[in-house]
């Protein structure tokens, strides 16, 4: 600190040692000539002494402070749910120094598949120790519907391609001394939902007093980790009335990739029936019903976890 303090004063001094030998300082002090001659040569030389002092303390700090590091590491999935899906923008911040330095904030923008999505900036600050680094995480949501649409149009792909810039103020007293830019692009595998599938209902008893079907509930699991689905409740509904409620407690574990089958049990009594769902159930003509439920789904994912889908079917 002696020596920066030393430089900082005394090459100024040598400066201005160096300008009072080209103009001597006398011509400008008021020893004859008009007054406002002598006050404009006065004003002149304190201009270019302050420029001096500026311009070798702003030169003289950059060389006393090591331009800290930005790196972009990843952008990693935090949550998902049916509204938005919760990412973590993770930047790595390296201070060369010998002492702690204190950042002022930053601006980061994030464009995924060529559609910009995201963008923000805070002017919270934080500090990196000496010789040390800090692992910031900017957390951010994206719209769901938003991410299934791009997800749409890469076909069975999970992937997303994603592009960040990111931009670091460093609070010193200079301003905009050092402005930190970071680039990085990167790709980031999103959780998708299962993706379910109806078969036929099929009547699998009929008697004078109940009608017993079952429907077919085909449920894949596009993910490469496992899902577990558990406790579906469903409603099932013939011509706008409602039949049966339901209820299924086992849970289907669906490996990566993996397609299963659910069968949806349904019986009916036949004394509520009208004429005409009578003659439907003998004829097994079934076109006018729906299918109202909600399970539960859990995976071993850490952001995919204790998630209500529900699901509305009607052929």
């Amino acid at each position: 600190m002696t020596i920066s303090f030393f430089v900082t004063w005394s090459l100024p001094l040598i400066l201005l040692n160096l300008l009072q030998s080209v103009i001597p300082l006398p011509t400008f002090m008021p020893s004859g000539g008009s007054m406002a001659m002598r006050f404009l040569r006065f004003s002149g030389f304190m201009f270019i002494l302050a420029t001096l002092l500026a311009g070798c303390s702003q030169m003289n700090l950059k060389n006393v402070v090591k331009e800290p590091s930005v790196q972009v590491q990843n952008i990693a999935v935090r949550e998902v749910n049916l509204d938005s899906i919760g990412l973590d923008l993770v930047m790595k911040v390296t201070n060369p120094n010998a002492y702690t330095l204190a950042l002022a904030g930053y601006d980061y923008r994030i464009r995924f598949n060529d559609h910009q999505l995201v963008e923000g900036s805070t002017n919270e600050g934080f500090r990196v120790a000496a010789n040390a680094s800090n692992q910031i995480r900017v957390p951010f949501k994206v719209g769901f519907k938003d991410v299934m649409k791009l997800l749409d149009s890469m076909g069975d792909s999970n992937t997303l391609h994603y592009e960040v810039d990111a931009d670091m103020r460093l609070d010193v007293p200079v301003l905009n001394l050092f402005n930190i830019k970071s680039h990085k692009k990167g790709d980031v595998t999103i959780p998708q939902l299962p993706k379910i599938a109806f078969g036929d209902l099929k009547v699998k008893s009929f008697n004078f007093s109940q009608a017993s079907f079952e429907l077919a509930m085909q449920i894949t699991n596009p993910n490469d980790f496992g899902l577990d689905v558990k406790d579906l409740d469903y409603q099932f509904s013939m011509g706008g009335e409602k039949w049966f409620d339901g209820r299924i407690d086992q849970t289907v574990k669906l490996g990566e990739k993996q397609t299963t089958t659910v069968k949806i049990p349904v019986s009916v009594s036949l004394m509520k029936l009208g004429s005409g769902a009578f003659n439907a159930i003998q004829k097994g003509n079934f076109t006018d019903y729906s299918l109202d439920a909600n399970f539960k789904l859990d995976s071993t994912y850490p952001a995919l976890k204790n998630l209500q889908i529900p699901i509305h079917y009607a052929p």
